[in-house]
């Protein structure tokens, strides 16, 4: 005997065809126990996995945020878990035709599918029972969950513990010898997971002459929910379910906001009614209700306006003409004009209280582009609006010059020109002007309207021309153009290097080193480095010493050296833009050093007429010395060359004395170039 079937429901990538078998497990947490489903994809594996059961094992791979090492593992079956016997089933099939459908495709002696007319079935074009068994088993199951654990293929872990996770496994119990191959499927699961079902979101409804239609988005929570009820009330508080069977998707997912459902409801007009839709897992959860939705049905006018013709009688006034059925006038209370800029919208009212009798009205105030509707007005408040029809009236006045003009140009040409959008409602576009000087005619660079208030081009920097000037012109489609805007002017990127500057000549005194030099003849220079290197150091390095924050001078005095030695300089020119010259060839000058003051040595004298003799010593601090000279006389006035020391000496033991005799001794320092110290004097008695 043969049966015919009803399927409402579709499950979703468990029938995809594989080269290799598999088991396909999906889980659900609950407050205290871990909902499992699970199904084999492919039809004669799946027939094999049904003769030969299913076995599950828990494994706990964790305990309260440790790892479990050696990982814990338990079987949660005692035997394979297999399809209820046929009795078992009758309960359950007698009131859901799921149930029956799956009960059906595991023990039918045959198996024939088909939708029903009103096309809240879905066919399935399969060829062999097979796969008409497992294809609408698998469909069945989805919507029942009951069902599906009847089948052995679901079950409920009691045992599971919060703070534990664990991976579920579930394999095909297939004989050793069997040449079958079936991929278990593993599922993480854990009750510390646990959240409550989200209410069906994107719920709206669309109500017209007779009925209300609703739609929402699948594909929002497709994770969660495999079909849907809708709910209908009369009073906003009981409300009663309106399909008989699920309302789900026959489409294939394409992202979140792929796929959309919709139920239509006929209901009587003038008469509010509520609506909720509730969305229902594969482990027969039901959600929280969605948002109400509520609106009225009304009828519709069976006649609507039709502008046959338009005039335009001056300048800033037009006329319609419109048919509309003499039948229609008692079902209105008159008519209405709209206006808008296009013809999609938005539409204002210009015009109110034209009789219902009316076939032509005259409205003013016309702006360069309208769009007109005539809109029949019901006495029920439903409206029938015409097409709109476009009326330009004659145009000679050019839209307003571009304002707010501004340019960013790169090192590399890239310029980028934007400025204030027009508002004229008739704006086609813009003209791109430009020239090297603005006292010459301006060469348009645009070619044909440009539709957009950016404009980015590539333009030649590396030439004479340190600037470049920009115009724009506004057009409308009546090719009206405006006046040039303001004048843009855009500076060009400085990409070339300063001219260097050149020494012209130095001099050296006690006080530094003066230095003299030619700036460069770049304009655009913004300031001056000078550079030093101490020639006797071991690895001279240069140094910045200052930089001149002008163009033009071009004389600098280096009185910040310390030592006596060879030094040498160089300089360079900076732009506006931190783009330097080249050094100036090095100038290099020796420097004899500072002049000494009397008080920079340190000059003094030990009396030892035990050992018959006076010791003089002396400092020089951080001054290099050629050589000492050493005075003596009996007086002051009388002091006479005694001695010559060498400059690395800083003491000197004077024996050639004569007893209570009073000695005058001053010393002088002789440095690099012959330059000579004060003479430092003092007085010892012997």
């Amino acid at each position: 005997m043969k049966y015919l079937l009803i399927v409402f429901s579709i499950v979703s990538s468990m029938l995809q065809a594989q080269e290799t078998a598999s088991v396909k497990v999906i889980s659900r947490t609950q407050q205290d126990r871990v909902l499992l489903r699970w199904a084999v994809d492919q039809p004669q594996a799946w027939k094999e996995a049904n003769a030969r059961g299913f076995l599950i094992e828990r494994s706990t791979i964790s305990r309260n945020g440790e790892a479990v090492v050696p990982i814990e593992r338990s079987m949660l079956v005692t035997e394979p878990l297999k399809p209820k016997p046929l009795e078992a089933w009758e309960t359950l099939a007698t009131k859901d035709q799921n149930a029956a459908i799956l009960a059906q495709a595991l023990y039918g002696d045959s198996f024939e599918t088909s939708a029903p007319g009103e096309g809240l079935g879905v066919i399935y074009a399969v060829n062999e029972e097979l796969e008409q068994r497992f294809t609408f088993g698998l469909l069945a199951a989805e919507q029942n969950y009951e069902a599906a654990k009847l089948a052995g293929w679901a079950f409920e872990d009691t045992t599971a513990k919060k703070g534990e996770n664990y991976i579920y496994t579930i394999t095909v119990a297939i004989l050793a010898e069997s040449t079958l191959i079936i991929k278990k499927g593993t599922v993480y699961s854990s009750l510390d997971d646990f959240e409550a079902l989200p209410k069906p979101i994107g719920f709206f409804g669309l109500f017209e002459d007779n009925h209300a239609n609703l739609s929402w988005n699948f594909n929002l929570l497709q994770e969660l929910y495999t079909n849907y009820s809708i709910e209908r009330s009369e009073d906003n508080s009981v409300f009663e379910q309106l399909n008989a069977a699920p309302i789900f998707s026959v489409q294939e997912s394409n992202g979140p906001n792929g796929t959309s459902l919709s139920y239509t409801d006929s209901i009587p007009n003038n008469k509010t009614f509520y609506y909720r839709i509730k969305g229902k897992t594969a482990f027969g959860e039901v959600s929280p209700p969605s948002e109400i939705v509520s609106g009225k049905a009304q009828e519709n006018l069976a006649f609507s306006p039709r502008i046959t013709r338009k005039e335009i009688p001056t300048d800033s006034t037009a006329t319609l003409y419109w048919e509309f059925d003499q039948k229609g006038n008692d079902l209105i209370t008159g008519f209405e004009v709209h206006r808008a800029n296009s013809d999609d919208g938005p539409f204002e009212v210009v015009k109110k209280n034209i009789s219902n009798t009316a076939r032509t009205t005259t409205v003013g105030g016309l702006k360069r582009i309208n769009y007109f509707t005539v809109v029949a007005l019901g006495k029920n408040g439903v409206k029938s609006e015409s097409f709109a029809a476009m009326i330009q009236p004659v145009d000679s006045t050019p839209p307003l010059p571009p304002t707010e003009l501004s340019a960013a140009l790169d090192t590399t040409g890239i310029l980028r020109l934007s400025w204030k959008k027009n508002s004229e409602e008739d704006l086609k576009g813009y003209r791109i002007f430009t020239a090297n000087n603005p006292d010459v005619e301006f060469n348009e660079i645009t070619q044909k309207t440009y539709v957009s208030e950016i404009f980015v081009d590539t333009i030649p920097i590396k030439n004479l021309n340190k600037k470049i000037y920009f115009k724009v012109k506004a057009e409308d489609f009546r090719y009206n153009q405006s006046k040039f805007s303001e004048v843009l002017i855009v500076d060009k990127p400085d990409v070339s290097p300063p001219s260097p500057p050149f020494f012209k000549r130095y001099s050296s005194n006690t006080d530094g080193i003066a230095l003299q030099w030619t700036p460069s003849s770049s304009k655009d220079v913004n300031s001056q480095i000078i550079y030093r290197r101490n020639n006797a150091k071991t690895d001279p390095l240069w140094e910045q010493i200052t930089e001149i924050e002008s163009a033009l001078d071009s004389t600098y005095t280096d009185n910040s050296l310390q030592t006596t030695g060879s030094y040498s300089y160089t300089i360079i020119a900076k732009d506006k833009v931190g783009l330097e010259s080249s050094v100036t060839e090095a100038l290099t000058i020796f420097w004899n050093g500072k002049e000494i003051q009397e008080e920079a040595i340190k000059f003094s004298g030990i009396v030892d007429r035990e050992l018959r003799f006076i010791n003089l010593s002396w400092k020089m601090k951080d001054i290099p010395i050629v050589e000492y000279r050493l005075y003596r006389g009996t007086t002051k006035d009388d002091l006479k060359l005694y001695k010559v020391i060498d400059g690395s000496s800083n003491g000197y033991n004077d024996t050639s004395l004569e007893i209570n005799t009073d000695y005058w001794y001053g010393l002088q320092a002789i440095l690099n170039g012959g330059r000579t110290s004060p003479i430092k004097e003092i007085n010892l008695k012997y």
